[in-house]
C-alpha cells in the first residue's frame, strides 16, 4: 500500500499561443498546461518510512487535448504549492524528481492519446502536500 494518495487534480488556466518558429520559419502552435495536485497521506497505511523513500505518481491531465501526434517538443515544471508536515520539518525533504511528460494511449481502450505526467515524490512525514504543474505542447 503505497504512503500517499492522489486527492484531485485541479486543472488551471490552458493557454494557447500561435507563432513562428525562428529557426525554421514554420508556424507553431504553443499549449500551456497549468493546475495542481493535490497529495494526502493514505488513512488505512501501516508500515514504517525512511527519511530517503520516495513514491512515484503517474496522471493523466484532465485537460489535455488529445494528440494524435506528439508535439515536437514537451517540456513540464513541477514546485510545491503547499505543505503539512507530520513530525520534525528539519529532517523532511519536499518536492519532485524525476519528472517526465509523454504522450500516452488512452487507458480506457480510446483512440486518442493524451498528456501523461509522471514524477517520484519524498513521503517521510508528509501529512499534505500539493505540487504546482507547468507542462509546455509545442506542435508544428
Amino acid at each position: 500500500m503505497d504512503f500517499l494518495e492522489l486527492r484531485a487534480i485541479v486543472p488551471g488556466p490552458r493557454l494557447f499561443f500561435d507563432g513562428v518558429d525562428p529557426t525554421a520559419g514554420r508556424p507553431v502552435r504553443t499549449t500551456v498546461y497549468s493546475g495542481h495536485l493535490c497529495l494526502a497521506r493514505r488513512a488505512g497505511f501501516r508500515g514504517a518510512v525512511r527519511l530517503e523513500d520516495l513514491q512515484e505518481f503517474a496522471v493523466f491531465l484532465p485537460d489535455s487535448l488529445p494528440y494524435p501526434q506528439p508535439p515536437s517538443r514537451l517540456s513540464v515544471e513541477l514546485s510545491v504549492r503547499r505543505f503539512r508536515s507530520t513530525g520534525n520539518i528539519g529532517a523532511v525533504h519536499v518536492g519532485a524528481c524525476d519528472e517526465r511528460i509523454e504522450v500516452a494511449d488512452d487507458p480506457r481502450g480510446g483512440e486518442h492519446r493524451w498528456l501523461r505526467l509522471a514524477f517520484r515524490t519524498p513521503i517521510y512525514s508528509h501529512d499534505q502536500v500539493e505540487i504546482n504543474y507547468r507542462v509546455t505542447a509545442q506542435s508544428d
